[in-house]
């Protein structure tokens, strides 16, 4: 009888060894996918991983990221949350938390993890220079102008930039898109260069802010739609352009409509004028 029991023992340590190689190969292979860029493989294999090892934090964590790149938000902060039921201490999860919940337009839970990333580590360059980008979305250029010195204090080279811009007060007035509140009635608004998108500048130059639209919409089906700026066009009057005259940048984007069905189309977007961004006919937005 002790001779069995030693036996099943024997088995049962073998099973975990094996057990716990399987998912930190599942991992490791997970890793290098998404270094090389393929995330779509590198979350499947992560998904095996935290399937045979859902108490390694890790793997929570960067198939977080992974999906976070793809723009997947919401499922990035159940990841996110999740590393930090594992990790309560781990920095890095509440500023890529922040991140995503910023881009859900969440400004208040951004916040929140900011705040907390810096709790934890009060020498954390990237914690600052993050919510230093939030305080400056939200139009406070005060508060965000001490992030930003912070930050370069700290290290950081992308802060220099932004501490120059805080000094500088021969800048314009910019303005920040924050949510899309507005739904366009009319078919033409966006998709003719007639009747442009005017998205102005924002804190982060013009052509962030045409960034900060396209990522607020979503298509039919509630998904965030693909765009890639394929040129300019198209000279119109405007006191903000050079001599007057004023160009549209073109962007192609990639949706799917009520159907289901795979589309593209081209939207025109200007940065020198400002008018209240409006939801184009037959897309949403962030819930």
């Amino acid at each position: 009888m002790m001779k069995r029991t030693g036996l099943i023992v024997c088995t049962m340590f073998a099973l975990i060894n094996t057990y716990a190689q399987t998912a930190e190969d599942f991992y490791n292979q997970g890793m290098k996918k998404a270094y090389s860029g393929e995330l779509e493989a590198a979350i499947a294999l992560l998904d095996k991983s935290i399937e045979l090892n859902a108490d390694e934090y890790v793997a929570w964590y960067n198939r977080g990221m992974a999906k976070a790149m793809l723009r997947r938000e919401k499922e990035a902060i159940e990841d996110f949350n999740r590393t930090i039921a594992l990790y309560p201490g781990y920095k890095k999860v509440y500023l890529n938390r922040g991140t995503s919940r910023k881009h859900l337009t969440d400004y208040d839970g951004a916040m929140a993890d900011y705040n907390k990333a810096i709790e934890l580590d009060s020498s954390y360059v990237d914690a600052y220079y993050n919510r230093g980008l939030l305080y400056e979305l939200l139009d406070k250029k005060e508060v965000a102008c001490l992030d930003f010195n912070k930050s370069l204090e700290l290290g950081s080279y992308k802060a220099q930039k932004k501490v120059d811009q805080c000094n500088d007060t021969t800048l314009p007035a910019t303005h920040s898109i924050l949510r899309l509140t507005e739904k366009s009635t009319d078919e033409t608004y966006g998709f003719t260069p007639e009747n442009p998108i005017k998205s102005g500048t924002g804190p982060n130059g013009g052509p962030a802010n045409q960034r900060a639209y396209l990522n607020l919409l979503r298509d039919a089906l509630g998904n965030p739609i693909a765009y890639e700026r394929v040129g300019n066009c198209c000279s119109y009057k405007s006191e903000n352009g050079l001599l007057g005259l004023a160009t549209l940048d073109k962007y192609r984007i990639t949706y799917k409509n009520d159907k289901g069905e795979q589309k593209e189309t081209i939207v025109y977007l200007s940065f020198y004028d400002f008018e209240t961004p409006e939801i184009l006919v037959g897309f949403n937005t962030i819930n």
